[in-house]
């Protein structure tokens, strides 16, 4: 079982390796800011979408330095009109053992 340290020192690497965030509003893909922040073995990334940005949101992704996405919604999972406001998206992200067998 991993221990709890190790847990942590999983969730502080997502948190370095995710990089950048995208949407897919109005089918382009723009760039969106992304922060994030982490507690213990749980790490939240925002994706701050602003005003000025209207129209149907399809798609999220956020991605490593090297541009290689490493999460991303599945395919038709949201579809959220976003009027001229302000948004943030979280995504939660909890670093978790889970036991299996060998085979």
């Amino acid at each position: 079982m991993m221990t709890q340290f190790a847990l942590e020192e999983q969730a502080k690497q997502l948190r370095t390796m995710f990089q950048n965030a995208e949407i897919e509003i109005n089918g382009s893909i723009i760039p969106v800011t992304l922060t994030s922040s982490r507690e213990g073995t749980k790490v939240r990334f925002f994706m701050d979408v602003p005003a000025n940005v209207v129209g149907r949101i399809t798609k999220r992704i956020i991605k490593n330095a090297a541009g290689q996405i490493c999460w991303s919604d599945p395919p038709g999972r949201i579809n959220i009109d976003k009027p001229d406001t302000d948004l943030r998206f979280e995504i939660p992200i909890q670093a978790t053992w889970k036991e299996g067998a060998a085979t």
